[in-house]
C-alpha cells in the first residue's frame, strides 16, 4: 500500500500508555477505591511506575531510527517500558492483597489494558527495524 493512501491512525501503544496512565491515577486517587493511608505506601510508587513506562514509551516513540545505534536506543527504552508494565503487574498485586476496597474486579480494566500494552510494546520491539531497510 503506497504511504500517500494510507489513514492517518493513532499508535496504539502510545495511546495505551496515556489511557492507563489516567486510569490508574484516577484509580489511586479515589478515596473510596485506595484510602488515604494506603496511598503513600502503595499509590504514589505506582503512580510514579505507570509515569515512568509512558515516558520511556514517548522516549521510544520520539527516536527515528536511521542507524543501528539509533535502533538500539530506541529498543533499550522498549525493553524498559515492558520492565515498568511488569512491575506494575506486581504492585497491582500487592495493591490487592493489602488494600481491601481495591478489587480484581474493580481493576479488570486497568489489567486487561495493562496485558495489551505489554504486548503490544513486545510486538514492537520484535519488529522495529532501522528505516529505509
Amino acid at each position: 500500500m503506497y504511504a500517500r493512501n494510507r489513514k492517518k491512525t493513532k499508535f496504539d501503544v502510545v495511546t495505551n500508555a496515556e489511557k492507563l496512565q489516567d486510569d490508574i491515577t484516577l484509580y489511586v486517587m479515589n478515596e473510596q477505591l485506595v484510602p488515604k493511608k494506603w496511598r503513600y505506601m502503595i499509590g504514589e510508587d505506582l503512580i510514579a511506575k505507570i509515569d515512568e513506562l509512558n515516558d520511556n514509551v514517548i522516549a521510544a516513540n520520539s527516536i527515528y531510527a536511521t542507524t543501528e545505534k539509533d535502533l538500539e536506543t530506541r529498543k533499550t527504552y522498549q525493553q524498559r517500558a515492558i520492565i515498568n508494565g511488569y512491575q506494575i503487574q506486581r504492585k497491582l498485586k500487592r495493591l490487592i492483597r493489602c488494600v481491601p476496597s481495591a478489587t480484581a474486579n474493580s481493576l479488570e480494566d486497568i489489567i486487561t489494558l495493562l496485558e495489551t500494552e505489554i504486548s503490544n510494546i513486545k510486538g514492537w520491539r520484535k519488529n522495529d527495524k532501522i528505516v529505509g531497510r
